[in-house]
């Protein structure tokens, strides 16, 4: 009977490679639906990073025609596999698919005929070996199992491995962000050690060689967010604050820097509450992070943090904010895949700035949003600097080196863009729109067209939504503007015509989204928000105070990815009488040169060369803009009469 069920078994199964597995950036629908990972695993041989016979049970519902169960792991010997049915353990064989070199790497495990879609099956993997980490890059390897002297730990992702996701590294799991399940493992360690994980703990079962740490959560997390650190006990003090919010808070720091660790996370409370007023209730059954050589890393209640910092002392603890925000963007909402990994990192780095605005105000949230700016400006996308990353989208991002799995443009450009959207659409639904993605798809999964989609519908504001997104987070770069302004006097103080025109390359696209605050200096300087819509536009202004230069992102409202191609050249009309009917700005010029006509003028404006040659004619009062790109060097003439017939002459000089 068994020969026959295993013929059927390998009969049907030819068809079954047909069914690919989820790439880390491409998600790829399974027949199957992990619901749950209950794990043993035996680190009997600590402080070396070795597992004894261990076991994982992948609970799983066939959401289609049952077909194939894969999971992943590398580095560790599968010993059995099983399906788990009536108190029975049904050995059943597996196969590797592709090579331990390749993205989507795996194992799979044929259905059994019994199997039919809807039901919930149990497979049991027995393995060990050595966990290892990611392959090491420039002697760095940061995701899989690391070892700092006798502490063993585990980071749920990679630099720089082509899978992303590393919980593989140590448990065999669907190790792809777009199948959530809850989880309870059990830690076997020597006397001498403790184990800090994710989710609720059990009480601590001692033997005479042995003590089992459990950790169990009913909440569904992403296989890369779950982790374990080994430490010894006599090197860790555990420090718990079950008072000052409605679940525990929970750090385990090295017993040397536990005073400065208390130190450095001493506004955590306050840092959660700040989070809850702007994101909703926390959504996890505790607060923990673990002091570890390597991170920071956001696994799910329990996150990795870097000694170093921790003995720092530093109370405003922008990591740990980021790390804090995590628990919301990324842990209980998800990426369906890594191409989206923006969602994850661009709205934590922007949670740091506002937790900076929660200790320091409006002026504080702007100076560390300008900080990122010029991080990302200056360092990580200028050519040259030893940090440069290239010039990347933020969605779906090249990988490729200098690049890697998780580049600044995800964190610094992503902060910069989500400050700039909050500006283009106010508080109120900036906010209700984190707050609908975190409530509508609690738990689960989302991608970069529902988040586009969904502030769609709650703004009204498709076309700009689409616009938005579409340059700032799926394309790439930023603009580079060059400003040329004339100040006139009027009844009303005075009036800017600004002739605003984008200098970067093509490749970088063109933006119509992005809100400049421009401030106009002077003895009473005026900050005016407007919104660049255009390649090439002219804005008016009026009611402004005399000035005399104009700067960008220093106003008290919002800060903008942007860059000045040259100072703003400002050409003030000293008269106080009559407006000049004829006037050319900027002068010298280098590509445009702005015209203002006045309603004096009768009929259009000659422009001739030094030769006396007319090289244009303009009509039509207001103030125009002509490229002076296909111009030689040398002066020219703006040349018109007014309705008394009186002729009014305007010298320019194009430079080159």
């Amino acid at each position: 009977m068994m020969r026959l069920v295993w013929g059927l078994l390998l009969l049907g199964w030819c068809s079954n490679w047909a069914q690919e597995i989820s790439w880390p950036t491409r998600f790829i629908e399974q027949p199957f639906d992990v619901l749950e990972y209950r794990a043993f695993l035996a680190l009997d041989s600590l402080p070396a990073p070795v597992l004894g016979e261990s076991a994982c049970t992948i609970v799983a519902r066939w959401r289609g025609a049952p077909d194939t169960l894969r999971f992943h792991l590398r580095g560790l010997e599968v010993l059995r596999c099983e399906y788990l049915q009536d108190d029975r353990a049904l050995p059943v064989s597996w196969q590797t698919r592709g090579t331990p070199t390749d993205a989507t790497f795996h194992y799979a495990v044929p259905a059994l005929p019994s199997h039919h879609e809807g039901d919930t099956v149990a497979l049991r993997i027995t393995f060990r070996g050595t966990m290892t980490g990611e392959p090491s890059v420039g002697g760095v390897s940061w995701g899989g199992v690391q070892r700092e002297g006798a502490i063993v730990y585990a980071l749920g992702v990679g630099f720089y491995n082509n899978y992303v996701s590393a919980t593989q590294h140590w448990l065999p799991c669907y190790d792809h962000p777009s199948d959530k399940a809850r989880f309870d493992l059990t830690f076997r360690v020597p006397r001498s050690y403790i184990v800090a994980s994710g989710g609720q703990e059990f009480p601590v079962r001692d033997s005479a060689q042995w003590r089992l740490f459990r950790f169990r959560s009913d909440y569904p997390a992403a296989t890369y967010l779950l982790t374990f650190a080994a430490i010894p006990e006599s090197t860790v003090a555990i420090l718990r604050d079950e008072a000052s919010l409605p679940y525990p808070i929970v750090l385990y720091a090295r017993r040397v820097d536990s005073t400065a660790t208390r130190r450095s996370f001493r506004l955590l409370p306050q840092m959660v509450t700040a989070f809850e007023r702007r994101f909703g209730a926390y959504p996890f059954e505790k607060v923990g992070y673990v002091m570890t050589q390597k991170g920071a890393m956001e696994h799910q209640t329990m996150i990795s943090y870097p000694a170093s910092l921790a003995r720092s002392g530093d109370t405003v603890n922008l990591v740990a904010a980021h790390e804090l925000a995590h628990q919301w963007f990324g842990d209980c909402v998800t990426p369906l895949d890594f191409r989206d990994a923006w969602f994850n990192e661009s709205f934590a780095t922007f949670a740091e700035s506002l937790w900076r605005e929660e200790l320091g105000g409006t002026s504080a949230y702007l100076q560390e949003q300008q900080r990122k700016i010029n991080a990302y400006l200056n360092q990580y996308a200028k050519p040259g600097n030893p940090l440069f990353e290239g010039i990347l989208t933020m969605y779906d991002f090249d990988r490729t080196p200098p690049s890697s799995n998780y580049p600044h443009v995800i964190y610094e450009k992503g902060a910069a863009v989500l400050g700039m959207l909050r500006a283009a659409i106010g508080d109120s639904l900036f906010f209700a729109w984190c707050r609908m993605v975190l409530e509508r798809y609690r738990y689960g999964n989302i991608a970069l067209d529902t988040l586009e989609q969904l502030l769609s519908q709650l703004t009204g504001q498709h076309d700009f939504v689409t616009r938005f997104f579409s340059e700032w987070i799926r394309g790439k770069g930023w603009p580079v503007l060059a400003i040329d302004a004339l100040s006139e006097p009027s009844a009303f103080g005075r009036i800017a015509t600004l002739h605003i025109r984008q200098t970067q390359p093509d490749s970088l696209g063109i933006y119509t989204t992005l809100p400049l605050e421009l401030s106009f200096i002077g003895a009473d300087t005026v900050h005016r928000i407007v919104t660049i819509t255009a390649r090439e536009q002219t804005v008016v202004l009026d009611s402004l105070n005399t000035f005399g230069t104009i700067a960008v992102n220093i106003g008290p409202r919002v800060r903008s990815l942007v860059q000045l191609a040259q100072a703003p050249t400002v050409t003030e009309v000293r008269s106080e009488g009559a407006i000049l009917p004829l006037q050319v700005f900027p002068n010298p010029a280098s590509e445009t040169v702005m015209l203002s006509i006045s309603s004096e003028i009768a009929g259009p404006v000659m422009l001739y060369d030094a030769r006396g040659s007319c090289i244009w004619h303009v009509g039509g009062t207001g103030v125009h803009a002509l490229s002076t790109q296909d111009l030689a060097a040398g002066t020219y003439y703006a040349v018109a009469r007014d309705r008394a017939h009186r002729l009014h002459i305007a010298a320019f000089v194009v430079l080159r």
